[in-house]
């Protein structure tokens, strides 16, 4: 524990921060992806609510995958659901469910995932993005046996290596989460969100002889962040690894 050393206790608040902060990084990559060329550009994305006296319905419009088709539906409160096809196939089912996510539609994007399970069950893409909303939702026994389930369809899927470790960790599960984090890293050795991950899980298990290899981790992290523009995050790693300097410098 943390608390019981005193070389790196003082660390314990900044590590618990860095880790919060990749908690949501599967999400943030998850919500920018790009849409698909062949669907509506902008999405419909009526709420269901009731309508004044003398006026009509309010549409409520979804996507639906049925069989291999990705359809566009509409329904009002008294009316049947229409549907209508706007193009085939897995790539398309995906892309349209990111970006029902990334704006906002979290439950018709949920939704367009499972029914892409049920017909692709062996594309572990699917499963990632599932994960991703069940995490964010506070779900994470189910996020993690999504997350599994695409790590053995795809065992170099390096984000689902990562947030499956995010998810280890919330539950205290730190070593196994440290594995998954080499593997992401062993995957990728540029993934800058692991690389970061991986060195701060490593301060909080406040083993003296693990701290070399924290600091390298953090310290490509940092560079990386640093290149991707990400200053914000660059910034954080930077203080954890001055403080380090600081102490070893002190004893």
């Amino acid at each position: 524990m943390i608390e019981n050393n005193k070389h790196v206790g003082s660390l314990s608040h900044f590590t618990r921060i860095a880790l919060s902060i990749l908690a949501g990084v599967g999400m943030s990559a998850f919500a920018l992806a790009e849409p698909a060329s062949s669907e509506p550009r902008s999405l419909q994305l009526a709420q269901n609510t009731q309508p004044r006296r003398g006026q009509p319905a309010r549409e409520v419009v979804f996507y639906e995958m049925d069989r291999d088709e990705v359809k566009i539906c509409r329904q009002t409160a008294n009316s049947s659901k229409q549907c209508q096809v706007v193009g085939k196939g897995y790539t398309l089912g995906l892309r349209t469910a990111n970006d029902l996510y990334s704006q906002g539609n979290v439950a018709n994007a949920e939704t367009l995932f499972r029914q892409l399970i049920v017909r692709f069950p062996k594309q572990a893409e699917a499963y990632y993005k599932l994960g991703a909303i069940l995490s964010s939702q506070d779900k994470i026994e189910d996020a993690i046996a999504q997350y599994r389930k695409a790590i053995q369809l795809n065992p170099q899927h390096a984000k689902a290596h990562n947030d499956l470790a995010v998810a280890l960790a919330n539950q205290s599960k730190l070593d196994e989460a440290i594995t998954f984090w080499r593997q992401a890293i062993k995957i990728n050795a540029e993934y800058a969100d692991a690389l970061n991950n991986l060195g701060m899980a490593l301060l909080q298990q406040g083993q003296k002889e693990q701290e070399q290899e924290a600091v390298v981790n953090l310290t490509k992290a940092r560079d990386l962040f640093i290149k991707q523009g990400k200053v914000k995050q660059a910034n954080r790693i930077d203080q954890i690894l001055q403080q380090i300097n600081q102490q070893s410098s002190g004893s």
